[in-house]
């Protein structure tokens, strides 16, 4: 399923709930936030300058190696998974 970062993100309190793994066309994004996702996360695209995540659970893997992005910035997210760059 593909998600736009505008829809992925839930609220420190009801974070967003996704059973099964998520692609995420991150062109323009600036931040993904409180998202728990049941599977893999799947990032693609090009960020805005600075990419920021927080509060995210990924209890897959992580694929960030089609996202051409510089400055990332991974400040609370868990992958229970492996992470392919």
């Amino acid at each position: 399923m593909e998600v736009t970062p505008e829809d992925f993100s839930g609220t420190v309190s009801q974070p967003k709930l996704y059973k099964g793994s998520i692609i995420v066309n991150l062109t323009n994004a600036e931040k993904l936030e409180n998202a728990v996702i049941k599977g893999n996360l799947i990032l693609i695209g090009t960020p805005s300058l600075k990419l920021t995540f927080s509060n995210i659970t990924v209890e897959g893997n992580l694929n960030v190696s089609k996202a051409e992005a510089d400055d990332v910035d991974f400040d609370t997210i868990t992958v229970n998974g492996d992470i392919e760059l």
